[in-house]
This record gives C-alpha cells, structure tokens and sequence, in this order.
C-alpha cells in the first residue's frame, strides 16, 4: 500500500461518509491525547488498538515523516474542520495535495454558533492559536482594534491565551456595558458549557480546552477615516496641533496598517486620536505629563470609541522604558527635555520615521544638531498657515504662527 494521509475531523455528531471506510484501511490512527476520549466515544471499538496518541504536533509529523518512508497509510484525526485554523494547511502543504484526502466533521465555530442561535456570516473569525501559526495570525493586543473594525469576533484560544486573560485584558480596554462575551467549553463533548455575559460577569471563571470566545462590541469607534477637525476633539483652548499641520505629520511619520506608535507630549491627543480613528490596527500610544491634558485624552478616546489607543499618564522619557518599540515616532512636547526624549527614542526606534513639530528656533537647532549626530535625519519643512477671516463683507487671511517639522528616519 502506497503512503497516504486521511486528515479526518472528529465530533460528537460523527464522521462524515466515506471517513469510516478510510479508518478502516489506515494502518495508523493517529490523534492528540487531547481527543482520544471522543475518539474512543465514536470509532467503532474494533479501531482502537489502531489508536496512537502524541503530545506535541512535532510527534505526529516525524510519525508520519516515517509512515512515508514505508510507504503506510496513516489515519489523522482532527477536531471539527481541519482545515478551518486547523493542521489541514501544514499538512497539505508539506505532504502535498495528492497525498492528503479530508473528510471534515462539524467544526466548533458551527456547533458554538447552532447552540446560541446566533448568524454567523458577519463575524470575524481570530487565531490566537499558537501565536503566529497561519497567516491571518493576531495576538492578544489586536483584539480591540479588530473589534473595532468588525463588531463581531469568533477568537480561537490556546492555553497561554485562554478566556480568563482576554477577558482581564479587555477589561482595561473596552468599557464593559458594550461588550458582550460568551465563552464555549469543550462542545461535542458530554461535558460541554457554555457561559455569556459582561467582561465583569465572568472575569473569575475558568474554562476547560478546547474552548472558543464569541465576542460581539456594541460601543462607537466603528467609523474610519482621516481629517478630524479641531471643533471634534476636546481640548483646552491653543493647546492642539492644528489641523494643517496633523495632516503633514501623518503623510510624513508613513504609519503601518498595524505595529506600534509613540506620540510624546501627546496633549489632548488630537494627532493620537487622528491616528488612532485612522488605524484600527495600529496599537497607538499617547503619552502626556499634565493630568488636566490626560483626562482630555481619556475623554477624547472614550468619545471616539478608540480602543486601540492606550493613555500613559507621566514624564518622558522615563515612561517610555515600559513601552514596547516603536515602529514610528511623534513629539509633539517635550517638557524641556528635548535631548533626552530624542536620546530614548532613537534607541527604541526600530527601522521607522521619526517627526517632530517645534516652534521656536532654539528647539530646531537642538533637533536638527541631534538627528544630524546620529545620521537620522532626512527633511525640514516650515509650514505657514493663513486662515480666512471676516473683515467687514469682505474675507482676508490672517497668518498664524509657523511651525517647524522635522523628519527623522532609522534604518
């Protein structure tokens, strides 16, 4: 007999046609200990000296890495649909095509959704499952924006990133009363529960594997776009970077969909908040020392709904040591300590932009002296703002301050 893999997904429901038939001419069942009392529960028991458990999926691969030298026939048991977030893909792809025949089960995602009668056409379906294993691939830290951007998400978990730690993660994230959460434990088996509720309601729970989390967000955020006005976004009178200016800012810092962004001296946030409202993905982070500007920050991100965006209440650059990297850069204060702020960032800056504003002449000399020292710098700009004003019947343009950017870039 040739070699050949049958990928077959398990339930509590059954095996799809032809699955049993093809048990049944493999010489090797192979199955995670973490199935084999379903397995046991639905094969006929005339399969079960077949029935080869491993630990860790490196096991089953040289298995079947040995199984192709002897040229076996090797059963594959999966949960649900293996090739929904599942081993199907690997195995395909290492084995090939030819070599792989699936016959797929109910997957959890089906049964979860067919249990709490909920359509599922419009949800967002999320790995967390082995960290970066598929490449549609998020972790724990993209799970606000991507509420954000869809409303509706089925999360895969694993055991590092179980329900208990979304859910102690979300908490200080998404206000509680727009998120609603249900968590499904271990469905197709006789032990399965489901439990829904508010983040606070089941912060205390645990939950055995495998187990899904459906979570639906109902709070604002869901708009995008770029061009947020000065009269949106709450603020004490002068102290916001104008709207001229944030839009030369954004196309210069040339922001990723999804990474990491400082702004330092972030005020009340209007770049933060453009960013941010911008880019769901983009893990943004204001940081500000006063704490009448902080609360505007906190009030600003909670009007927009901007889950991706995280307040840091304290002095750079010391605050910045907690942070983690920067993909790109925006100082927009510095609290008279300019150098330092610029010393931390250019050693915490992975290959990105840097971009500064700065208005008076004294501070441009000490950046462009600094970025020059460390071969960082790349473009000055001075922008010069003139806003129509009524002047009797007429319009004229009154001319405001200018203001100094200056472009810095790693890498």
């Amino acid at each position: 007999m040739s070699f050949e893999i049958y990928l077959i997904g398990l339930s509590e429901e059954g095996l799809l046609s032809g699955a049993l038939k093809a048990l049944e001419r493999a010489e090797t069942i192979l199955l995670s200990e973490r199935i084999l009392s379903l397995a046991e529960a639905v094969l006929p028991s005339s399969l079960h000296p077949r029935l080869k458990t491993y630990r860790k999926l490196g096991e089953a691969l040289s298995q079947l890495e040995a199984a192709e030298e002897q040229g076996q026939s090797v059963a594959f048991l999966a949960s649900g649909d293996p090739l929904f977030f599942g081993i199907g893909k690997r195995l395909v792809e290492r084995f090939g095509p030819e070599r792989v025949q699936i016959f797929p089960a109910l997957s959890f995602p089906q049964l979860a959704f067919a249990r709490l009668k909920i359509p599922w056409e419009d949800f967002f379906f999320v790995s967390l499952h082995g960290a970066g294993a598929t490449t549609r691939a998020f972790d724990l830290h993209d799970l606000p924006g991507l509420l954000r951007l869809y409303g509706r998400l089925c999360v895969f978990t694993d055991p590092q990133n179980n329900p208990r730690k979304i859910v102690s993660f979300l908490k200080e994230r998404v206000p509680s009363e727009d998120l609603r959460i249900f968590v499904c434990e271990k469905l197709g088996y006789p032990e399965e529960r489901i439990v829904g509720g508010r983040l606070s309601e089941i912060a205390q729970e645990s939950f055995r594997d495998p187990n899904l989390v459906i979570l639906t967000y109902d709070g604002p955020g869901r708009e995008r776009g770029f061009g947020l006005e000065t009269s949106e976004i709450i603020h004490p009178r002068g102290l916001i970077t104008k709207d001229e200016v944030r839009a030369v800012v954004v196309h210069k810092l040339r922001l990723p969909e999804r990474g990491i962004f400082w702004d330092i001296g972030a005020g009340a946030g209007g770049l933060a908040c453009e960013v941010a409202r911008a880019l769901p993905l983009l893990r943004v982070f204001a940081i500000e020392r006063h704490p009448e500007r902080v609360a505007y920050l906190h009030e600003n991100r909670k009007r927009f709904g901007l889950l991706n965006l995280e307040v840091i209440s304290g002095e750079a650059p010391e605050v910045l040591e907690k942070l983690p990297q920067p993909n790109q850069v925006f100082i927009g204060g510095s609290g008279g300590k300019l150098l330092e702020i610029l010393e931390a960032v250019s050693e915490n800056l992975s290959k990105g932009r840097l971009v500064l504003t700065l208005a008076t002449m004294d501070h441009l000399s000490l950046a462009l002296e600094f970025l020059k020292s460390r071969r960082l710098f790349r473009e000055l700009l001075e922008i010069q703002v003139a806003r129509s004003k009524p002047l009797g019947e007429h319009i004229h343009l009154r001319a405001e301050n200018p203001v100094f950017v200056v472009v810095g870039e790693k890498g």
